[in-house]
């Protein structure tokens, strides 16, 4: 009995979902492609290349340093916060997290990575 109605429900279900696509298919408006209509467009000006070719992404750089300086703080807060009741070990494992921490800072600051260009 179970299993006929889960087989039924099933069923039910993907006829629903058929019946939607279908309709959308049926009835949705047909659109009128004119001229240029299937170029891609981001910022209302036509593509400079062909689709598909590789594009320099910089933005990793961010993405580093939003790790480095903002995810930081979110584990620094807590260990803040408790700070007069912890242990030297996890003092001393928060202060070389603290160091590690310092030594991105300066390695980005080496590389150039903090510059404004």
């Amino acid at each position: 009995m179970t299993g006929f109605a889960l087989l039924f429900n099933v069923l039910l279900v993907g006829a629903t979902v058929a019946a939607f696509l279908l309709a959308g298919w049926f009835l949705g408006p047909r659109p009128k492609h004119q001229g240029d209509a299937e170029l891609p467009y981001e910022t209302g000006l036509k593509p400079l290349s062909e689709p598909g070719r590789a594009m320099a992404a910089l933005y990793w750089r961010y993405a580093v340093l939003f790790v480095a300086f903002d995810v930081d703080l979110a584990l620094l807060m807590p260990w803040a916060l408790t700070r007069p009741v912890l242990e030297l070990s996890l003092m001393v494992s928060v202060t070389v997290f603290i160091g590690l921490l310092a030594f991105m800072l300066l390695y980005f600051w080496r590389k150039g990575t903090l510059e404004c260009n």
